[in-house]
């Protein structure tokens, strides 16, 4: 099982940083958010979640998936936040294989991909325990 904290050590790796200060500079956050997330005292939002998305070069729904993996109490929970992370990693492979390119996560502009969302969508889905 992956976790936030594999995340953010691949997002150290991928752009050079040495500390979690410098990664948390990078993500926008403080250098406690990051010691958070990485003890599991909390997880990201949806809007971290997308900067982790961007920087990591994982697709949003997988970083999401293993954030609400993290955050689930329940085992059956958790196994439906797995699902949707594998989920994307299965669709990718998928139509990777059915045009004949491999299968690549893409990076983009966490902001930029906010912004077009946010200019195309009308509706907005909330996902919350009852």
């Amino acid at each position: 099982m992956r976790t936030i904290s594999d995340l953010l050590d691949a997002i150290k790796q991928l752009r050079n940083l040495e500390t979690d200060s410098a990664l948390a500079s990078a993500l926008g956050v403080s250098r406690q958010t990051v010691n958070n997330w990485r003890q599991g005292r909390n997880t990201p939002d949806a809007v971290a979640c997308a900067t982790i998305a961007g920087l990591s070069g994982e697709p949003l729904n997988v970083v999401i998936g293993i954030a609400g993996e993290q955050r689930a109490v329940s085992r059956d929970e958790k196994a439906v936040w797995r699902k949707l992370a594998g989920m994307t990693a299965a669709t990718l492979l998928f139509v990777g294989s059915a045009i004949g390119t491999p299968a690549k996560a893409s990076t983009f502009d966490a902001l930029s991909q906010a912004q077009m969302h946010a200019q195309n969508s009308s509706n907005v889905y909330i996902m919350r325990n009852c």
